[in-house]
């Protein structure tokens, strides 16, 4: 995960602003990467923690949720299923549309 939290710092530009992954994982992730995070577990899991984890079981397929929370940056390790986001690097994957703001 480290690795690829460097890659996403140095590699995906400002206009890819918000992530959502394992929630477990945020903290480290945002303390690299210095980008928002959609949700993270503090002491237990929170409604929000349950839908990021459903969203990311179930393949990333619910554009309108990350539309309706400025999410432009998945990363997971299952697979994403959606025509709207690519794959940029191995469990990377950007919302295509974010890119052009």
């Amino acid at each position: 995960m480290q690795q690829d939290c460097y890659w996403i710092r140095d590699n995906v530009n400002e206009n890819y602003e918000k992530a959502i992954l394992d929630p477990w994982k945020a903290t480290a992730f945002t303390a690299i990467t210095q980008k928002t995070i959609y949700t993270r577990i503090h002491e237990y899991p929170k409604p929000s923690d349950i839908k990021a984890y459903e969203f990311l079981r179930g393949g990333c397929t619910d554009t309108a949720f990350l539309r309706e929370n400025e999410i432009s940056i998945i990363y997971s390790q299952w697979s994403c299923n959606n025509p709207d986001l690519e794959e940029v690097r191995k469990n990377v994957y950007l919302l295509e549309e974010a890119g052009t703001k």
